[in-house]
């Protein structure tokens, strides 16, 4: 999976991640369902994932940003059924170390669009693999993730279309399992 971000943003990112570090990861809320059985339905499995992030307001030099994510397991028949659907939300807690420094808010955008997302995908990787696990199935593990600059000859007036799986979903090629 891969973030994609600009040079710009990429520049602005760095001017909020120099100035913070990260306290703290919790586990802010979460919904699992299984919609079916892997005995029932055609193999090789495949993953949409999606992700979000939200930044709050800095409050006594912490600035909490929620990253939300979306993993659904779907079968390879036509159409794809959906075999189950993991959602999770973490705060992420990053502790502004010079307290007179007031990030931009482009600085914050940026930073929780790409590094923010970055730090939580480890736990969310785990969390979508013990619950699958738990379900009694053998889905895919979500991929690595990836932040890449765009390279500036490529930007269209919509991002999402010049770079596949940017913030939204991650598909194998057709009869291929995710790795």
């Amino acid at each position: 999976m891969i973030i994609s971000q600009s040079q710009e943003e990429i520049r602005s990112a760095v001017t909020l991640q120099s100035k913070c570090e990260l306290t703290r990861v919790g586990l802010r809320q979460c919904h699992a369902s299984l919609e079916g059985s892997e005995t029932a339905l055609t193999g090789p499995f495949s993953l949409r994932v999606s992700h979000s992030s939200l930044a709050n307001a800095i409050v006594e030099g912490v600035l909490r940003i929620e990253v939300r994510f979306q993993a659904q397991g779907y079968d390879s028949s036509e159409p794809p059924v959906l075999l189950f659907d993991v959602e999770c939300a973490f705060d992420l807690d990053y502790l502004i170390q010079d307290r007179t420094f007031e990030p931009a808010p482009q600085s914050i955008a940026a930073f929780k669009d790409g590094n923010a997302i970055f730090n939580a995908w480890p736990y969310a990787r785990e969390f979508v693999n013990s619950l699958t696990s738990r379900m009694d199935l053998h889905a895919p593990p979500l991929p690595f993730l990836r932040i890449i600059p765009t390279p500036p000859e490529t930007l269209t007036a919509d991002p999402c279309q010049s770079v596949e799986g940017v913030g939204t979903k991650v598909q194998p090629p057709s009869g291929q399992q995710e790795k």
